[in-house]
């Protein structure tokens, strides 16, 4: 047997007696070079690769799920009413109603953003009900011409009141067209047809502004 060998016995056996355990459990190498004999702890490189490879697997996929991360669908509607919002433009319009005191038609200013904003600023203005729908709103810039066309229920109303309640309604619908949209003439229609009045007449064709 080498002298090397028995001498690497005999550190084993002295490092175990005095430690408790082996060197080599202890991360030790016992070997012969040309100084004698030596005692080497041994690389860690593996260790550290292992770690390296531990820590990449668990950042690694929480980055890639930051990344593809979507957005909720509440946020992208959202977001997209938002910008929606921003293109609308609100002005002002004058609204033509009947005075409870006076019983005379009078104006007041509203902001609005459409043709819906009036009709409900008429509604609450007590010239049309709350069953009062607008079903159609068209402007012709060019002809500076409007086309509306309302529910059945307006039209009620109209007929239900007499020969001075009928021109304060419709000349409070048309007056606050015309002036919101800055048009010449209005045509009023009941459900696509011609209105007709309680006292047989008939809205055909455009009118415009209305005095009272």
């Amino acid at each position: 047997m080498k002298k090397g060998k028995i001498a690497g016995m005999m550190v084993t056996l002295v490092y175990k007696a005095h430690y408790g355990r082996e060197p080599e459990r202890a991360g030790y190498h016992v070997f012969m070079n040309e100084r004698g004999l030596s005692m080497k702890r041994r690389p860690r490189v593996l260790g550290y690769i292992l770690a390296a490879a531990l820590m990449s697997a668990v950042l690694v996929p929480g980055c890639a799920a930051e990344e593809t991360k979507e957005i909720p669908e509440e946020q992208k509607e959202y977001a997209d009413s938002s910008s929606q919002a921003k293109d609308v433009q609100t002005w002002s319009a004058r609204i033509y109603y009947v005075d409870d005191q006076t019983g005379d038609v009078t104006g007041k200013n509203v902001d609005v953003q459409d043709e819906n904003d009036i009709w409900t600023a008429l509604q609450e203005n007590g010239i049309l009900t709350e069953e009062c729908r607008l079903l159609d709103f068209q402007v012709n810039e060019s002809e500076k011409t409007i086309d509306l066309d309302f529910s059945s229920e307006v039209g009620d109303r109209i007929r239900s009141m007499g020969t001075a309640g009928e021109t304060q309604i419709i000349g409070c619908l048309v007056n606050t067209y015309l002036e919101a949209y800055s048009c010449d003439g209005i045509r009023l229609t009941e459900e696509g047809e011609t209105l007709e009045t309680s006292h047989g007449g008939s809205m055909d064709g455009y009118s415009g502004m209305m005095t009272f």
